[in-house]
């Protein structure tokens, strides 16, 4: 019973926040003003203003002059820090920069930009997902503020609304307003290490290979190898023949050079299981720009190594229904 209530409260509050903010906050910039500011007496101001009505009706009853001066004071005192409040606030600038991807074990970074060209702002309190960063001044200087959310399971997500709000300088007042950026933000599978060895496929003339290895090249050094006659002698360890008298061969390899598919109908394992070591996989392959292509399910991405393949691969595994074959 009291659930369903609950629903229905939060259900009949949507629809009034979003009647009565309409699209004033669905901006990625946006400087507060009067017709964005909304202004309240907070919990601690509505129990000011009770006391204050208390003292009036027990200085009206007994004819106390200083206990009425009193509630009168109180009274002021809540219409001043209303005022102060909005003062405080006016002319805020907030600027949404972006918002990262992340894996499932990491929480959600929003990045932001406040500044004040008209005054300087303090405690200025920013909350989002129910997570609050405080900044204590804001003066005309822009400053960068990373407000962090709540973990989440892999998916895509809206960046839901950001509250900026103020109860400087006596806590009496709230201030408060929205940023509505309309940016989304995905969530990858956790990338657990594996002892597993997937299988990759180097192309579709080629057969399969397993685990991922490096191919030969120039660039980086791999291993020393046994000297064979025709090998070229510019690559002979000659500090090892100093001190072993033994010719050995430097052996130096090149990942770009290297193709893998990877293939979520290969692996082994529930599904969170299957996704988690090819979010590993890919995250190692992008460390050594090893080209990779990715099958799962419908999807497929050919071979590639820049960035945003490695992007929108993980961003596959984050969309992946449990359904699909």
């Amino acid at each position: 019973m009291l659930t369903t209530m609950q629903q229905g409260w939060l259900s009949i509050r949507t629809r009034i926040e979003s009647l009565l903010l309409r699209d004033k906050h669905e901006k990625k910039h946006l400087t507060l003003g009067h017709s964005t500011l909304y202004v309240l007496p907070s919990k601690l101001g509505l129990g000011f203003l009770l006391i204050a009505v208390l003292n009036f009706i027990l200085a009206a009853n007994y004819q106390n002059n200083l206990v009425q001066v009193v509630s009168y004071l109180m009274l002021v005192l809540v219409l001043m820090s209303l005022i102060q409040a909005y003062t405080n606030l006016k002319g805020l600038e907030v600027k949404f920069n972006n918002i990262s991807d992340v894996f499932a074990n990491q929480t959600p970074v929003l990045n932001i930009t406040v500044c004040n060209n008209s005054r300087t702002s303090y405690g200025v309190k920013l909350t989002w997902q129910g997570q609050c960063k405080e900044v204590e001044r804001v003066s005309q200087d822009a400053q960068v503020v990373l407000v962090s959310g709540r973990k989440c399971s892999r998916g895509k997500y809206p960046a839901t609304r950001l509250q900026i709000s103020t109860g400087f300088p006596f806590g009496l007042a709230k201030v408060w307003s929205y940023l509505e950026p309309h940016a989304h933000y995905f969530v990858y599978p956790s990338a657990h290490a594996h002892n597993t060895a997937l299988t990759y496929e180097a192309s579709e003339n080629q057969g399969e290979v397993n685990a991922l290895k490096p191919q030969s090249g120039n660039e980086e050094f791999y291993a020393l190898n046994e000297y064979k006659q025709g090998a070229d002698y510019r690559r002979i360890s000659w500090k090892h023949f100093a001190k072993r008298e033994q010719l050995l061969v430097k052996e130096f390899v090149s990942y770009q050079d290297a193709q893998y598919m990877l293939d979520y109908a290969s692996l082994q394992g529930s599904v969170e299981q299957r996704l988690s070591a090819m979010a590993y996989s890919i995250e190692q392959a992008k460390s050594t720009q090893t080209k990779l292509a990715l099958r799962i399910g419908s999807t497929q991405f050919d071979a590639d190594n820049s960035p945003s393949h490695y992007t929108n691969a993980l961003r596959a595994l984050a969309l992946f229904k449990n359904g699909e074959k």
